[in-house]
C-alpha cells in the first residue's frame, strides 16, 4: 500500500542503470554476487506483457496480520474466500507468505502454504506467491520481516519454498517482497534482495520473478533484480494514472522489461466511488499492458480491509479496500465485473 505522486517518477539515465548492474557486488554467502540484469533466465511462464492479468491479492479475513493469518489457517475458509473471485474472472492470486510467519513452525506453515497453492488452483487460478513484506501501517501494522541480522534464516525459508515449486505451472511468478522502500541501488535492503533473488534461481525456479515495488526510483533500484518490473499505482484520478502509466512504460522500454501491476486501485469508503475507480483504472492498466491485481478480496480484520480500519490510502482518506463485502456479496458498483473480459490469459488459449 502506498501513496503515489507522478511529480516522483522522475527515470534514471540508462548509463546509470547499465553503470549499476555492471558493478555492483554485495556480500554474500560463499563469495561475492554482482547485481546484474543479466540472470539465469526462466523457462516457464514467460510472457512479453501482461495486459490479461486479472487478479486479486489473499489477507485471509480472519487474519489481523500477515503471521495471524497463517496462524489461524483453515483450508476450507481459504478456499471458500478465493471461490469469491471467480464471480469477476480472476484469473491470478497473489499469495502473501511470509518469513514471520514461517518460523514459527517451519514445517506446518510450508504445509500450509502449500495447501493454499493448492486451494487457488482448484479454483482455476494461478498463484504469484510474495514472500516477504515491508509495508507497515501506523494504525495497525500488517508485520513483516526487518533486513537486519543474519540473513541465513531468510535464505533457508526461500530455499524451502522456491524449491517445493520451482518447476510447478501453478505459479506463473514470484513477488519477492511488498513495497520495499528503497530508491537507491546502493541500500542494505536492495543488498537483501539481491541475495533473496539469487537464493531463489539457484534453487532453480523457472518462473519468472518480480518485486513489488511502488513507482519511480523504488522501481528503478531494484529494476537489475528482476525479470518483470512491477508497480502499485495508487493515485486517486485519471491524469494521475495516465503519467503513471507513461512513467511505467518509459522503465519498461529503458530496462528492456517487461512491466506488470500486481496491487492498485485507490480505496474508498463509498461504493460508488470505489467502483468508479475500478473501472477506469481496469480498462487503463489492461490498455497499457501492464494487468491488474486489486487489493483485497474480502471484508476482514486487517488494517484497509475494513471500514472500521481504514488507511489513508484512499479517495479522500477512505483507504477501504476489500471487493467483497463480510459476508460475501460483491460491493455495490463492481457488477460489471461480472462481464467475461475480452483478454484472456495465455494458458487458457492452449
Amino acid at each position: 500500500m502506498n501513496s503515489d505522486s507522478p511529480q516522483s517518477h522522475l527515470l534514471p539515465r540508462r548509463d546509470f542503470l547499465r553503470s549499476v548492474a555492471a558493478t555492483m557486488t554485495i556480500p554474500l554467502l560463499g563469495g561475492a554476487l554482482p547485481l546484474r540484469a543479466e540472470t539465469t533466465k526462466p523457462s516457464l511462464h514467460v510472457y512479453p506483457d501482461y495486459g490479461w492479468v486479472r487478479g486479486l491479492g489473499i489477507v485471509p479475513s480472519w487474519g489481523a496480520n500477515v503471521v495471524e493469518a497463517w496462524q489461524l489457517y483453515d483450508g476450507a475458509r481459504f478456499r471458500e474466500e478465493i471461490a469469491l473471485a471467480k464471480q469477476i474472472h480472476v484469473n491470478s492470486i497473489r499469495l502473501w507468505f511470509e518469513y514471520a510467519a514461517w518460523k514459527t513452525d517451519p514445517d506446518k506453515m510450508t504445509a500450509r502454504f502449500l495447501d493454499a497453492v493448492a486451494g487457488i488452483a482448484e479454483n482455476g487460478m494461478k498463484v504469484m506467491p510474495c514472500l516477504f513484506n515491508h509495508w507497515h501501517d501506523k494504525k495497525l501494522d500488517y508485520l513483516g520481516t526487518p533486513i537486519g541480522g543474519d540473513w541465513t534464516p531468510h535464505l533457508e525459508y526461500v530455499k524451502t519454498i522456491t524449491t517445493a515449486l520451482k518447476d510447478d505451472a501453478r505459479v506463473f511468478i514470484w513477488d519477492l517482497c511488498n513495497e520495499p522502500s528503497s530508491r537507491d541501488p546502493n541500500t542494505p535492503e536492495v543488498k537483501w534482495l539481491t541475495a533473496i533473488a539469487a537464493k531463489a534461481r539457484e534453487c532453480g525456479v523457472r518462473q519468472p520473478i518480480t518485486i513489488g515495488t511502488m513507482s519511480g526510483p523504488n522501481i528503478m533500484a531494484f529494476a537489475p533484480i528482476v525479470d518483470v518490473l512491477n508497480g502499485h499505482p495508487y493515485g486517486h484520478h485519471r491524469n494521475n494514472l495516465e503519467a503513471l502509466i507513461t512513467s511505467f512504460t518509459a522503465m519498461s522500454k529503458e530496462t528492456g522489461k517487461p512491466f506488470i501491476v500486481n496491487e492498485t486501485f485507490p480505496g474508498a469508503l463509498d461504493d460508488q466511488v470505489r467502483a468508479d475507480v475500478v473501472r477506469f483504472y481496469s480498462e487503463m492498466l489492461s490498455a497499457a499492458g501492464f494487468g491488474w491485481m486489486g487489493w483485497v478480496i474480502r471484508e476482514g480484520k486487517a488494517i484497509a480491509t475494513t471500514r472500521e480500519l481504514h488507511d489513508a490510502n484512499g479517495v479522500d482518506g477512505g483507504g477501504y479496500h476489500p471487493f467483497f463485502t463480510k459476508e460475501g456479496k460483491l460491493r455495490d458498483g463492481l457488477e460489471f465485473l461480472t462481464e467475461k473480459p475480452k483478454l484472456r490469459p495465455p494458458w487458457e488459449k492452449v
